[in-house]
């Protein structure tokens, strides 16, 4: 029995002088570390390395424009120089062979006719770095450099109708985007990221370009654009994946009254 106990303490004892190895877990600097594996990609997106570092410039820009920069026309030029050069963060619907080539992010879309069993088939609502879009094609920047993508399948920008006196007129915008006004034949759009507001100047030949305006119009611009009618199509103009129409009055400048510009979503919100 003693040469049980010895054995028992003696085990203690040796137990008792081993250091366990400790390893702090390191904190995360924020929520966002729990969101993506890559940083910078929003939470349940499709979203490679590449396209995280990209998002971070752009966010890191929007910081130091908020913070450093009033709202003018410095900081519509620190925006259009990252503009000009890199393109900005928009949204169109694309498919699954998208990742194939040019990587956007993905989401799933909301819209029910968006869905498929499918994969092939199935729409995705996509973001990428954009300079400009046109009836053939958008640039896009990924990997260091400027890529062509046709519009169609991989790229699905947003078909606005401008009806001016003389004809109508179609444009190319991301999703969701609607002008705030017209001048000189060209469509200008306020947007918001993280709480900037800039305005984007798009022509019918799908070329963009950031610039300032005057404030103080803002509610007056707001004010008159009203949701009309569309005017009747004899085919729709739209494509399938565009499944709702609408339209409103913008006021155009040279005209000095509004016209009827027709927009598109995937679906009714």
């Amino acid at each position: 029995m003693r040469k049980l106990y010895l054995l028992f303490f003696l085990s203690l004892a040796s137990l008792a002088q081993v250091t366990p190895r400790v390893q702090p877990i390191p904190n995360p600097k924020g929520l966002e570390d729990f969101e993506h594996q890559f940083k910078g990609c929003p939470e349940n997106s499709e979203c490679d390395q590449t396209m995280g570092q990209d998002l971070l410039k752009w966010q890191d820009l929007i910081s130091r424009v908020n913070k450093d920069i009033p709202v003018g026309p410095k900081r519509a030029l620190a925006l259009e120089a990252f503009r000009s050069l890199r393109g900005i963060p928009v949204d169109f619907y694309s498919t699954r062979k998208s990742q194939q080539g040019f990587k956007p992010l993905l989401y799933g879309s909301s819209c029910k006719q968006h869905q498929s069993k499918n994969e092939d088939q199935r729409i995705f609502k996509g973001t990428a770095f954009v300079k400009g879009i046109d009836s053939k094609k958008a640039i896009v920047w990924r990997n260091d450099a400027l890529v062509e993508v046709p519009v169609g399948e991989l790229f699905l920008p947003q078909s606005v109708v401008v009806h001016f006196p003389e004809g109508p007129k179609t444009f190319y915008l991301p999703l969701m985007d609607q002008p705030l006004f017209i001048k000189g034949k060209e469509l200008f759009i306020l947007r918001e990221e993280e709480g900037t507001f800039y305005t984007l100047k798009v022509s019918d030949k799908g070329e963009w370009k950031i610039v300032d305006i005057d404030q103080t119009k803002l509610l007056s611009w707001e004010d008159k654009r009203e949701n009309v009618k569309c005017p009747l199509e004899k085919t729709k103009s739209s494509p399938k994946e565009f499944q709702n129409d609408f339209c409103k009055n913008v006021w155009d400048e040279d005209l000095k009254k509004t016209v009827i510009v027709k927009m598109s979503e995937g679906c009714s919100i």
